[in-house]
Order: structure tokens, then sequence, then C-alpha cells
């Protein structure tokens, strides 16, 4: 194996398919000593959030169904930290962008693309990998061109309504991909099949009821890259409600980029930044800080990273945030009522994203040129009940209704068909389940 990939979480030896020989042992790695019978996929993407939620929620189904998983992205990326704490072997991959770049760095975007390659058609051949899943991004190019190199199919994920460069490029060289909406199929060269945004398992499993018990709380997301005008206007927003609203507990996720910035616009807004994290539960990094009112109606942990982001949704009365898909798709599983502000950079699709919630009555949009006394007031009209909420309620039973509890099983489907592994991984007699909601 080349120098442009090595396994950042150690196996014993190797994997391959096939008729396990008596007697061997079997592990529940990805790498052993004997022959494993167990199909194995390998997932690769990374970069953001948005390219490994997804990911891991695939992994989660098809390791319910006997599947070994491996993953395949960046070891300085998110990536690496999210899957190791799934436990999923992970492989380091190098990959550049090649948007947005200039001439010399797309040779040299080109140039690691190639080499790596080669590494994931190595890794690929020695893991005897079954199907690589490519969940967008240009870190999931060297592994999906590995696959066309090792004469594997490769399966992508386009979770926007418009299919990112990453996607549409790769998928001349893909045996099929999934999308959330039916108007990106006609983006991609490769068949494609409508099945929504798979999240885990764990969204679903929470209670869809709004807490009931005081105080209220507020989410605010910035994704994993972070959100500057949420960071931005958020504190001032808060300042400006004082006590309108009692006691309020908001756990705000800043993205590392903006962690410092943030607590000093709560310290602007007149906000005393305090240390611990006595607020709230939800936050899983241990640095958050708190921050509160000289009267203590407000109390707000100001952390980079939320890790158990199924909790912090939960938890939560009103959710702020971005309208990437993967956040959307989250907050629907959950049965949140948001508050959205569209990236308007992000090609069009967030605004989109953000245009169907509030149509279907599970959302409220955030105009590109509201002012934080605007934000203020729409906050204040949607939280004013704190015994009953019956606007919350509402919104989240309409979110409730948008998600698509099916998303991964229709993709594990999908990829057992696509490598005949069905019938190795269901017991004898156990029938195929039927989950696709378009194809």
């Amino acid at each position: 194996m080349g120098n442009s990939m090595n396994t950042v979480t150690p196996q014993t030896s190797r994997v391959t398919t096939g008729v396990k020989q008596p007697g061997a042992a079997v592990s529940d790695g990805a790498v052993v000593d004997a022959v494993e019978t167990r199909p194995l996929a390998l997932i690769s993407g990374g970069g953001s959030g948005g390219h490994v939620f997804p990911g891991l929620a695939i992994a989660e189904e098809l390791q319910r169904r006997g599947w070994l998983v491996n993953w395949a992205g960046s070891r300085h990326g998110i990536e690496a930290r999210l899957v190791g704490a799934q436990k999923i072997p992970f492989h380091h991959l190098p990959a550049r962008p090649l948007v947005g770049q200039g001439w010399v760095g797309k040779v040299r975007s080109a140039a690691t693309l190639a080499r790596a390659a080669w590494s994931a058609r190595s890794l690929v051949r020695r893991s005897s990998a079954r199907v690589v899943v490519g969940t967008g991004g240009y870190v999931s190019a060297p592994a999906v061109v590995g696959a066309r190199l090792a004469a594997r199919p490769a399966f992508l994920l386009e979770p926007n309504a418009d299919a990112g460069f990453a996607n549409r490029c790769l998928s001349r060289l893909a045996a099929e991909a999934a999308v959330a909406f039916d108007e990106t199929r006609s983006q991609l060269a490769c068949p494609s099949h409508t099945t929504g945004i798979p999240v885990r398992g764990d969204f679903f499993a929470a209670d869809a009821a709004l807490p009931t018990a005081p105080p209220l709380r507020l989410l605010i997301l910035g994704g994993s890259q972070g959100a500057r005008q949420i960071n931005e206007l958020m504190p001032r927003a808060l300042a400006i409600l004082g006590d309108r609203l009692g006691l309020i507990e908001v756990c705000h996720q800043t993205g590392n980029p903006h962690l410092e910035s943030t607590r000093e616009a709560y310290r602007a807004a007149g906000l005393r930044i305090l240390p611990g994290s006595a607020a709230s539960k939800v936050a899983s990094d241990v640095h958050g800080e708190l921050a509160t009112d000289s009267q203590v109606q407000i109390r707000c942990e100001v952390v980079p990273f939320l890790d158990d982001m199924v909790t912090a949704m939960a938890r939560s009365h009103l959710i702020v945030s971005r309208a990437g898909a993967i956040t959307l798709a989250e907050i629907c599983a959950t049965g949140r009522p948001s508050l959205l502000v569209p990236l308007a950079l992000a090609g069009g699709h967030q605004k989109a994203n953000a245009e169907r919630l509030a149509a279907a009555g599970a959302a409220h949009v955030l105009p590109p040129e509201a002012e934080a006394e605007d934000l203020a007031e729409i906050l204040a009209d949607l939280m004013q009940e704190p015994a009953t909420l019956p606007v919350l309620s509402e919104m989240a039973h309409a979110a409730r209704g948008l998600g698509h509890r099916h998303a991964a099983a229709s993709i594990a489907d999908r990829l057992e068909r696509l490598t005949h592994a069905g019938r190795r991984v269901r017991s004898a007699g156990e029938s195929e389940p039927q989950h696709e909601e378009a194809s």
C-alpha cells in the first residue's frame, strides 16, 4: 500500500468473503485471520457533518443486517472523530477540492486524487468490499474512483435538491444513487432512486411530544462549520428578549471556527460569560461555557460541537438552524419546530429546503435582511405560551410528518440487491423487507 493511505484504526490481518473455514474464529472487527462470511461495505465521505451523519445512518442499518462496515476519509476531517466514536474501522485517504481552485490548485488536487484512488483500489480489493458508498463531496471521490478501478460497484448518496459537483461527476462511475428529491434524479448520470435522507434510528425514537416541564429550551445550531449570521444575531436577540419569556435555557453550537467570536458576541450583548456547563446537560463538549444575564433569566451554553445531537434536539422546544438538508432531516425525524436561517451562498438549495418545511407548517423562515430585533420578535411570538405551547406543538407534529423513517432501510435494500448479499445476511426463512418510498 502506498503512503497516501493508511489505517487509523489498527486491524489484525485481512478480510475476505466466501465460505468460512471449519473451526475458524471470526471477530467483530473488519479484518480477521479467518475467511469472513459477511459482506463488507466501504463508506466514504467527510469534511462536514452533512457528509458523515447520513453515512453513519446507513452503516447502522447495514450492521443491523449483519454487514461489516469500514470508512474511508481524511484523518484531518470531522469524519475521523465521528466515525471513530462509532467503533467503525477508519482508513485515511487524502483528498483536495477542485471547485474554487486556481490552475495550480486544480493540478495538485488531480494529482492527489490519482494517488489516493490507486490506494483506494488496493483497499477495496484487500478488504474484499462488496460495494463502496460515497456520501458526496470531494472527500468521497478517491474511494468511488478506486471502486471503479477495482471493478466493484459504487453507490452514491445525494441529499440536496441540486446535486453537488462531486456527485454529478462521480455519477458517471457509479452503479446507482439514492436521492432525497425526485427532481435530483435527472441531474445524475447513473440510475437514481428517491429514498429520502437516511437518519439514525435514535432520532425517530425520541419522544414526539414537546417537553412539558419548564424551562423553555432553545437549541441554536450553526452547523459543524458554524454559521456567522446566527452566531452574531442570537446573542443580541436574546439580550433584547431579556425576561419577556421567563427562564430560558439555550444551547448554542457555534462550530469550532466561530467559538470565541460567538462568546465575545454574548459579552458584547451584555450577557455575562461564566465557566462551567451548569445550564444544560445536552452539550458533550467539556469546554462549554455558561452565559447568563444579570437576572439569571437566560442561561446559554456555548459549545463548538454537539456529539449527542439526538438528546439536544429531544430536550428542545424550538431549534434555530441553517437549512442544510441533513440537519432538517434530523429535525423532522425528531419532530421539533424550527426557525430557519438559510445560507444564501449554498447554491439556493437551503432556501428551497427551508421553504418546503415552512409550506408544511413545520418551520418559520427568517428573512435574509432580518436584524436582531426582528429575530427577537419572532422568538417572542413563537415561545410566548410556556404552559402548553400550542403553536410549537402543531409545528412539531408537522415536522414529524415530513420524516423519512425508512430511508436507511431503503438504501440498504438497494445495496443488498446491487451486491446480491441479502440472502447471505438474513437468516433462513426471513422475508426480504420492503421499505422503498419511490424508485
